[in-house]
């Protein structure tokens, strides 16, 4: 069942038990939110909605508070923030056991881990059997594009495909990230209802634009061995502010990116499969590639190395324009 399938059921179609899991933190918080909204009545919140994080002391809390009536309502909800429950075998669990196989039918209860839970944990198959598991997993491609979409259509905008490209190449499917900037943009746009690429440009972090386009230069003079452009490159982007540790970040997740496109191309795969198979957007890989031209992949995995060797020695308190320099040369060997 789709989850938002869910929101559109009566409260007593509804399961009583729910564990809320899954890698996007937004997705969890957005649904819990709509939840609550759609089966929470905002002036009896306080009589029937409790919301908990789980602690020592969880079983004896879960255990009143599920047990607890309703007040001038079909049901109450309760909302359990776990950390230790789906992930080891924790305090007075047999309690909770014996919680979740006679559940009283007056009371919701959703379980939320941030975690991936164990399915082999006794509690994780009871729920299973008894409720319902629902998995919000990070958007990937399409599904992406159509997040991206469906949010300024929710503001009454349209958006042109190369703006959604540049939105998820900025900041890939951090859906917090987005959806922020997507406010950005439409505060910026005004009247003209449909957003294109140079709107999104002209809103987006001028921070990560100038940082992402330096750093693809520098690599790029890296790959043509022109040393002087590289070094003007990483003084201007050091100018921008940035830290020598930030930047050998963002050195190394452009080589990682690069590495593995190249190696998933040289086994067949296409740019689209590619993409998928990354979590990226198509352009972003396509960049790569064209720019990968220029390096084996053997260089690649030795600029690696070179890369977790300048910042070892950053670590222990190098100079950062010196190694910065260095890092340079050395890359350049390795290239």
């Amino acid at each position: 069942m789709q989850h938002i399938d869910i929101l559109k059921k009566k409260i007593k179609q509804l399961d009583s038990i729910y564990l809320i899991h899954g890698d996007d933190r937004y997705l969890i918080d957005e649904f819990i939110s709509k939840f609550i909204d759609t089966f929470a009545s905002k002036d009896l919140r306080d009589f029937n909605l409790n919301i908990m994080e789980e602690d020592g002391d969880l079983a004896s809390k879960l255990i009143n508070s599920v047990k607890t009536l309703p007040f001038m309502s079909e049901k109450r909800i309760v909302v359990v923030y776990t950390y230790d429950l789906f992930a080891k075998k924790v305090k007075d669990i047999d309690l909770i056991y014996n919680l979740i196989d006679d559940f009283p039918e007056s009371t919701i209860l959703l379980f939320v881990s941030y975690n991936k839970p164990k399915r082999s944990l006794k509690v994780y198959k009871r729920i299973k059997k008894k409720g319902e598991i629902l998995k919000f997993e990070s958007l990937k491609y399409k599904k992406l594009d159509n997040w991206v979409e469906k949010k300024i259509e929710s503001y009454g905008y349209k958006i042109e495909k190369k703006a959604i490209m540049l939105l998820e190449e900025a900041f890939n499917n951090d859906l917090q990230r987005l959806d922020s900037e997507i406010n950005k943009v439409i505060t910026f746009t005004g009247e003209d209802r449909l957003i294109t690429k140079d709107d999104v440009q002209a809103v987006i972090s001028k921070d990560w634009l100038v940082k992402e386009n330096i750093i693809f230069d520098f690599v790029d003079a890296i790959g043509q061995k022109n040393t002087s452009l590289a070094l003007k490159l990483l003084a201007d982007i050091l100018q921008e502010g940035a830290e020598a540790k930030q930047i050998l970040g963002m050195i190394a997740r452009q080589i990682r990116l690069m590495l593995r496109s190249k190696l998933l191309a040289r086994d067949g795969y296409t740019v689209d499969q590619i993409a998928k198979k990354l979590n990226q957007h198509p352009y972003p890989i396509k960049k790569c590639l064209k720019q990968s031209h220029n390096f084996s992949i053997e260089s690649l995995e030795m600029a690696l190395e070179k890369l977790f060797e300048s910042d070892c020695r950053l670590v222990t308190g190098s100079d950062q324009k010196l190694e910065m320099e260095l890092l340079v040369i050395n890359l350049k060997e390795a290239i």
